[in-house]
């Protein structure tokens, strides 16, 4: 009782710093790259940019919950290279999905804020090598996850295989988890402050990928599966014989994760995120339809007690 209480209590001062002062930097930043993108040279490209914002501003402003991690006086240029960062994935991904080519100048723009900004945290030296390994990841992640969706399937299971990952985790798991961004966010929040060592970025690449990663990624596919199945897309939970045994792994992934947590500096804040990925999810309206039910039953227990609060807020927030 008393951990579950210190964990809520954690969720809660996690909302406060979030609502107050990450998230208003987090739309001025947003805002500032729309009008960018509203200012490109090229229609096509400026289009998918404006889009990928618009339809993944909510990725953005999630992603950025990992800037509770990071010191006060650090957190501003943390929020600017997380959602540089960001911003960047969901414009590469959304020219994935289209097959299309993108404004290469904005990418590069996104990409020199983020270089920039992460640079000059006090512990970038020592995350530089998780940092960079954990975006590289997620690219190659978002990659094969395309071309899986273009009809080349097997090429996404070998290279899931070949990824350094435990064995408790299935090859589709294991690409799910390196297809997201949430390891690099952590190792950004990490390289905010200055007590941070290379050991300790190891860790907490470990605790997020697969893990945390993968139940991103996962419940993002559950939100989205009658519409990806509507128009054919590639999407993790089709991997699975039946909503049954989703829910089984998934819990499986969420206690992992939440073990994985325990070992890092502040394990309630680590908690407290893992709770706010299940309850970002599970607040939607499409997690309460007959698939998703049993996953979302065993995710109320297995993602720690802060759950179902978060779920609450975040329905509010939707609507």
């Amino acid at each position: 009782m008393i951990a579950a209480a210190k964990e809520v209590a954690a969720v809660l001062a996690a909302l406060a710093t979030y609502q107050g002062a990450v998230l208003p930097q987090v739309r001025r930043e947003l805002a500032g790259w729309r009008e960018l993108a509203a200012g490109g040279a090229e229609a096509e490209a400026r289009g998918t940019a404006l889009a990928a914002i618009d339809e993944k501003g909510l990725n953005v402003e999630a992603t950025a919950v990992f800037a509770i991690l990071a010191p006060r006086r650090t957190r501003a240029r943390a929020i600017r290279a997380m959602v540089a960062l960001q911003v960047a994935v969901d414009y590469l991904d959304s020219l994935g999905e289209l097959g299309a080519t993108g404004d290469s100048e904005y990418l590069e723009r996104l990409f020199a804020t983020y270089r920039e900004s992460v640079g000059a945290l006090p512990a970038h030296a020592a995350v530089a090598a998780a940092l960079e390994r954990a975006i590289a990841r997620c690219g190659e992640g978002q990659a094969h996850t395309h071309a899986a969706e273009h009809g080349e399937p097997a090429a996404l299971e070998a290279w899931a295989r070949s990824q350094d990952a435990p064995g408790a985790y299935r090859w589709w798991e294991v690409a799910a988890g390196a297809s997201s961004s949430v390891a690099a966010h952590a190792l950004i929040a990490a390289a905010a402050d200055p007590r941070t060592g290379p050991s300790e970025a190891e860790l907490i690449d470990a605790a997020y990928f697969p893990p945390v990663g993968a139940l991103t990624v996962l419940l993002d596919d559950l939100v989205d599966r009658e519409e990806d199945a509507a128009a054919g897309a590639h999407n993790y939970l089709s991997y699975y014989r039946d909503s049954a045994e989703a829910a089984n792994r998934l819990e499986l992934i969420a206690r992992l994760g939440r073990a994985a947590g325990a070992l890092l500096r502040h394990p309630h804040r680590h908690a407290a995120i893992l709770a706010g990925v299940a309850g970002f999810y599970l607040s939607a309206a499409e997690a309460g339809g007959p698939y998703a039910l049993p996953i979302r039953s065993r995710l109320l227990g297995a993602a720690g007690p802060a759950v179902r609060p978060i779920v609450a807020v975040m329905r509010r927030r939707r609507r």
